[in-house]
């Protein structure tokens, strides 16, 4: 065995650790568990220190089980984008991790928002997701949050300032505040003061070395040593996409996850040639250009076509989807539930797809191989069927957790030992129907003009 690195990624859902072999390029042990939740009363939030314990549980768990004593080399972490916590003078947490998609600043975003002249330069809409109209509700509603943090972290990174001691902002993070600059790559001063942000620190691309582990249960129980590197990390999407592109940048990925995501990356992207369909951000391993970001709410719109979940999982199941293409395609909605068949719901979330790749390819995204990721991939018959709707050849991954993985590799390249990835990265091709993909280039004009309607 060579170097073991350590990728984490801090998700929604679920926390997940793998441990990869150096020498070989591959996972040597991998666990999942529910992301750790508390209330405080309006909603569900984290509580960092509990994620910091399970965190360094399961690494010394898979580290038992696959280390032969060996400490590990790197870790990063990757994860959610805009969830975060304030850190008092002793690094201690002085309130809890708002989750991104809890509403509350909802009435902060839209004060934000109306008075924002930096969308552009931030490359990304303030909604109330982003962290900025959060720090707002925290000056309004729980001050004392704000006022005793003499830093704001990532909740994604906070696992590497606590080994470390060293406080830092992953950049790929700071972009999904809406208040990083993509063009002086620093925050914007006027967006930090109408936020009410607190203190921020200095922001690491991903790859870059934090610090060393220096204490804590990694360093007693042997998993790490005084050596063992802690790496800058970042967003979950970006990281994962990092594996893909680390051959060829002109790749672009189509994450079929919770939410489906559309990354690409354009060397020479302009920021107002920007869609409302996407968001701009860094490229995963700096440089210069954009990477763009388009996101839908796959799983949110299946269940809003009214799509029964085992109904779809035998359709899924399939390796070809039964029927034939639809002659008119939804265009997915919030609101009430538009009840229609499993394979029109897969359509029209498909052809939004279809529609955030063409934006990307207009903001100047290379226009490289396509690659499906992510659970939904796994069904052969979805992956054909958007491959007949983009009209071109989609590459799968043989890879279970490529966020993880991806942070792992990550921790490599910081190391200055760097692994080439042994999963199958070419994995399989899946060919488009060219029956399915003439009906759909017939009807996707037409959808085309109500989405527009829809965004205007």
């Amino acid at each position: 065995m060579g170097d073991l690195f350590c990728g984490i990624d801090i998700g929604t859902t679920n926390l997940k650790v793998a441990l990869v072999d150096g020498a070989e390029g591959r996972t040597l042990w991998l666990d999942t568990v529910a992301t750790p939740r508390a209330s405080d009363g309006i909603g569900p939030v984290t509580d960092a220190l509990a994620l910091l314990r399970h965190i360094e549980e399961m690494i010394v768990r898979g580290w038992r089980a696959v280390g032969s004593g060996q400490p590990i080399a790197a870790i990063a972490c990757a994860g959610i984008g805009e969830d975060g916590i304030g850190l008092d003078a002793s690094f201690a947490p002085t309130g809890h991790a708002i989750p991104w998609f809890d509403f509350r600043a909802e009435a902060e975003s839209a004060e934000l928002r109306a008075g924002n002249t930096h969308c552009e330069e931030a490359g990304i809409d303030i909604d109330p997701t982003r962290t900025a109209p959060k720090w707002l509700w925290l000056r309004r509603h729980r001050p004392l949050e704000l006022d005793r943090a003499a830093v704001w972290v990532a909740i994604t990174d906070y696992p590497a300032v606590a080994w470390t001691a060293e406080p830092f902002m992953s950049e790929t993070l700071a972009v999904r505040t809406a208040c990083y600059s993509l063009k002086t790559r620093a925050f914007i001063p006027n967006l930090l003061a109408a936020a009410g942000a607190p203190a921020l620190p200095p922001v690491l691309a991903a790859g870059a070395v934090v610090g060393t582990v220096r204490h804590g249960a990694l360093r007693g129980s042997g998993a790490a040593d005084a050596d063992t590197l802690v790496i800058a990390g970042g967003h979950d999407h970006p990281i994962a996409a990092a594996v893909i592109l680390a051959k060829d940048q002109s790749r672009r990925v189509d994450s079929l996850g919770t939410a489906n995501l559309i990354y690409a990356e354009a060397p020479t992207g302009r920021l107002q040639d920007r869609s409302p369909l996407l968001a701009f951000g860094t490229p995963v391993r700096g440089g210069k250009g954009f990477a763009c970001l388009g996101v839908f709410e796959f799983s949110m719109a299946v269940e809003n076509f009214g799509i029964d979940r085992k109904a779809l999982a035998k359709t899924l199941a399939f390796a070809t989807l039964p029927g034939r293409p639809s002659k008119s395609i939804l265009v997915p909605a919030k609101g009430p539930s538009q009840h229609i068949g499993e394979r029109a719901a897969l359509e029209a979330c498909s052809f939004y797809g279809r529609a955030m790749l063409e934006a990307a390819a207009k903001a100047g995204a290379v226009d490289g191989p396509l690659f499906a990721t992510g659970g939904w991939a796994r069904s052969r018959a979805l992956v054909q069927l958007r491959a007949s709707v983009f009209g071109e050849a989609v590459h799968t991954v043989n890879e279970q957790e490529l966020t993880a993985f991806g942070a792992a590799l990550l921790a490599s390249e910081g190391a200055g030992r760097s692994f080439v990835p042994r999963m199958t990265v070419q994995g399989t091709v899946v060919e488009p129907v060219e029956e399915w993909t003439r009906t759909y280039n017939d009807t996707y004009g037409e959808w085309r003009q109500q989405l527009n309607s829809v965004l205007r």
